[in-house]
């Protein structure tokens, strides 16, 4: 028995780790292609690229390990299937379950490390590539001069050459507008040719500037606006530092995204909706204090009489003189606009704090089911496979395709709802998985009793059934 387990796990792990990889990669793809265009021009160094990929594949997890199990599962097990080997394993008195099992031991362990994922790496890698991302998405290009075209991304200047040698450092006519950051007034300076060069500690960029002419504006001149006072100044050789330390990546403190319910572990996200629990009910407490003495009874003193009579909100307006009637209209008017602003307000104070409470308590359910869908995922496909008969990549392939495409349609819809209020929490967070248990077993159990589901003899017969039985109905 420990000879065929290890034959079943060496058959199984090798097809997984290749699917999981594959899977990963392909889906790494899809998020380059959806950010290339933000990476492309800052000059990233190869590092940050690298941190970038790293913290994005952790959010791939949940779609690449699903994906990875049902291809694995359907490949090994109609791999045995398909060289008779599951049917030698039977034919010596081991059931289907006993082959199932030590893969399916994997499956428990393998389950266990994507709770621990998802309840602490994932959010911690989220977290990082966050605030990475939202650093590199504000970087600035990086320096890069063109031909014909103004360069202002460094602070207070706009740079413009007409042409630049093949050495990449001497320009041709170049213009040059400074702002100073006290004067709302530009500076114009323009030269024949000119050298850049950057320091040797890339900070700065020296630029030795021959034949050229200063233009600034006298602004601090008491008569400046109505003489329009300048100075020109003319030089054979001028050298200007630019400061590129405003280009480099900055660093984005993580405390700015850490409410976030994507960032959050299971006991964090619980903390939080403990808190908004509590925001609501003193909202709701808040708005009844508020409103409740509207509702009661109105101290009125009407009819010229000094003594206070009380009335019931539910008295009409005859019970007051006519020439205070219009009077009384309006101030009930106003009361009830006030009251409706603030009912609707708190309405929508109320139903946001509801949304927040929905999404981290969906976020919280996310934990076990990803965890737990691992599970049912190997049973549904480990026995479709011994039912398929097929290895490779062709069939598996296609059936593992189409059902990750069920399994993820099925979560979204259950989340979407969840997230909406439709459903229950629990019920929205776990409908894919409670779609597919009856699946599973019902998969298991043809498997079990070695039914061909994929074969063409068993769709005929049920065909034949159904003719026979409408035959004899209508008989």
């Amino acid at each position: 028995m420990k000879k065929l387990n290890t034959l079943i796990l060496k058959s199984f792990i090798g097809p997984f780790v290749a699917t999981f990889c594959i899977s990963m990669f392909l889906f790494l793809m899809q998020f380059l292609w959806k950010y290339i265009d933000e990476f492309v021009g800052k000059g990233l160094e190869w590092h940050v690229f690298a941190r970038l990929i790293f913290f994005a594949m952790a959010d791939l997890i949940p779609f690449a390990l699903p994906l990875a199990v049902l291809l694995s599962s359907i490949m090994t097990y109609g791999n045995l299937a398909e060289t008779s080997e599951l049917v030698a394993i039977k034919a010596a008195g081991i059931s289907l379950r006993k082959a199932l099992t030590p893969s399916f031991v994997v499956m428990i362990f393998l389950s266990l490390l994507t709770f621990y994922s998802s309840n602490i790496i994932i959010p911690k890698a989220n977290l990082e590539f966050k605030t990475l991302l939202w650093d590199v998405r504000e970087k600035k290009p990086a320096f890069n001069i063109k031909e014909g075209v103004f360069y202002s991304e460094i602070e207070n200047f706009s740079i413009k050459v007409s042409k630049k040698e093949q050495d990449n450092q001497t320009v041709r006519n170049i213009i040059i507008y400074e702002k100073q950051q006290e004067n709302p007034m530009l500076n114009v300076i323009r030269a024949e040719w000119g050298v850049m060069k950057l320091s040797d500690n890339k900070r700065a960029l020296l630029f030795t500037l021959y034949n050229g002419v200063r233009y600034e504006e006298m602004t601090g001149a008491n008569d400046y606006y109505k003489t329009r006072p300048h100075n020109t100044m003319r030089f054979s050789k001028q050298v200007m530092a630019f400061d590129l330390s405003q280009l480099d990546l900055k660093k984005t403190e993580k405390d700015l995204y850490k409410g976030n319910y994507r960032f959050l572990n299971i006991v964090e996200l619980k903390s939080e909706i403990d808190s908004m629990d509590k925001e609501i009910l003193q909202t709701k407490q808040q708005y009844t204090k508020y409103s409740k003495p509207y509702f009661g009874l109105y101290n009125i003193n009407y009819k010229g009489r000094d003594s206070v009579t009380w009335l019931k909100a539910a008295h009409t307006i005859e019970n007051f003189p006519k020439g205070k009637q219009s009077q009384l209209l309006n101030i009930a008017m106003e009361n009830v606009r006030n009251i409706k602003s603030t009912v609707e307000s708190n309405q929508s104070t109320l139903k946001e704090l509801h949304d927040e409470v929905l999404k981290y308590e969906v976020e919280r359910q996310k934990k076990y089911t990803l965890a737990f869908v691992i599970l049912v995922l190997f049973s549904l496909a480990a026995p479709l496979g011994a039912i398929i008969r097929r290895g490779g990549l062709g069939m598996p392939m296609v059936v593992s395709i189409l059902l990750f495409i069920l399994y993820y349609v099925i979560d979204m819809i259950g989340v979407k709802m969840a997230k909406e209020g439709i459903v229950n929490v629990w019920f929205g967070s776990w409908l894919a998985t409670l779609a597919l248990l009856p699946i599973a077993a019902w998969i298991y159990y043809k498997a079990s009793q070695d039914a061909a589901l994929f074969e063409g003899g068993f769709f005929s017969n049920i065909l034949q059934k159904l003719r026979f039985n409408k035959k004899t109905s209508t008989n």
